[in-house]
């Protein structure tokens, strides 16, 4: 072993579970995605074919050449345009907006510049599993606030995480109770942030995928404490592609700067051209809506299927975001849910996450996107998943 540190860090279950989909994809045998956070749909057509030209037409050197470490000046402007459009104070896209390769190098970069080694950092549980890696690399210490069995957080645990960190980390929507701050909770992050001086890291990888409501800005009443994190591996919809941002006060943006830049030097030229022009033909009204009403009816089959084949299974129903986390307690007897999820892989070829990977408390939790795969292949990977429990019993 050379690194302790590199030692205490878990690889990703998701990535593992994709392995093994690989590998059946291989193999010629059908599978059922529901572990992957990633949208089920390719981005807008014109927005890929708007690259495709450049790439083959101009073939100007410069489209292969670096760009600044910070993205590129339109980019930043259109991602200050569009925040603005969605509610968020414009942030200054001459010093207050980086972009990433990828939303967890913005919060990777973002806590890196906010923190030294032991300062304590607080999350939710459950949290998003690279977190903990990120924090465990950064060496910090984990605040940890946790909301099982109501996944609720309330006015209490946000003072409890305020008062007892340098740094609060948050998704939101979140990753993966789909749990949303609501405008008077984005007020009191916001207030608590100023009167303790703590910072607090918004991360909203999945802001517009909203199915009722929408989204709210703590950025809105805190300028100096409060960071803006995203990513557009959601909408439009390029994971592979890795591009994400980070926006908010210049002193902290700028210090992030700096360690996104030895992470990976520049971010992705054809992806920010791409997402340039997403953003500044304003795609998302002309893409975005079709989607969200498939989702919609995604979510809602999930729902249903859960409802007539696994009655005892609690879940909250989702507002926004990809993902139903849902409670099997009724049904794990034995063993966690990372046993069941691999159970569920390899013997019936239906993957899920474990809500073990999230944090302690959620042994009998099980992650199900809904984003990935038609309704009625949904229907059909949750009788599978009763197949299995009922085979086990």
């Amino acid at each position: 072993m050379v690194s302790r540190r590199i030692a205490s860090m878990k690889p990703s279950v998701t990535k593992a579970m994709s392995s093994l989909a690989s590998e059946y994809k291989r193999m010629g045998l059908d599978y059922y995605s529901l572990h992957a956070g990633q949208p089920g749909f390719p981005p807008a057509k014109e927005a890929v074919e708007y690259v495709a030209r450049r790439l083959m037409e101009d073939y100007d050197r410069s489209l292969f050449a670096y760009t600044p470490s910070e993205g590129l000046l339109s980019l930043r402007e259109a991602i200050a345009d569009d925040l603005e459009e969605l509610g968020r104070p414009r942030p200054d896209p001459y010093r207050g907006i980086v972009v990433t390769s990828g939303g967890m190098e913005a919060v990777f970069s973002v806590i890196s510049a906010l923190t030294e080694p032991g300062d304590p950092v607080g999350v939710v549980i459950p949290a998003y599993f690279q977190y903990f890696n990120i924090l465990s690399f950064l060496s910090v210490r984990i605040i940890k606030y946790n909301t099982y069995p109501s996944l609720v957080v309330g006015e209490d645990g946000w003072h409890y995480l305020f008062s007892n960190s340098k740094v609060v980390l948050i998704s939101n929507p979140d990753n993966p109770t789909s749990r949303t701050l609501d405008w008077d909770e984005a007020r009191l992050l916001a207030d608590l942030a100023c009167d303790y001086r703590t910072y607090l890291v918004h991360d909203i990888a999945y802001y517009t995928l909203y199915y009722e409501d929408g989204p709210t800005w703590p950025e809105r009443y805190c300028w100096d404490y409060v960071t803006t994190v995203g990513s557009y591996s959601k909408d439009p919809g390029i994971p592979g592609w890795r591009l994400g941002y980070i926006a908010g006060p210049p002193d902290i943006v700028q210090d992030a700067k700096k360690v996104r830049e030895i992470a990976s030097y520049n971010p992705p030229t054809p992806s920010q051209i791409l997402v340039e022009y997403y953003l500044k033909n304003k795609l998302r009204g002309k893409h975005l809506p079709s989607i969200l009403r498939e989702y919609a009816r995604r979510r809602d089959a999930l729902i249903k299927a859960l409802k007539a084949h696994l009655p005892d299974v609690k879940f909250k129903v989702p507002k926004a975001g990809m993902f139903i986390y849902a409670d099997f307690s009724s049904y794990i007897t034995n063993g966690t849910s990372e046993d069941l999820a691999w159970l569920l892989a390899k013997q019936k070829r239906v993957f899920t996450v474990p809500g073990t990977v999230f944090g302690e408390g959620g042994e009998k939790h099980l992650r199900l996107s809904f984003s990935f795969e038609p309704p009625s292949r949904i229907s059909h990977a949750v009788s599978r998943i009763r197949d299995a429990l009922e085979a086990k019993t």
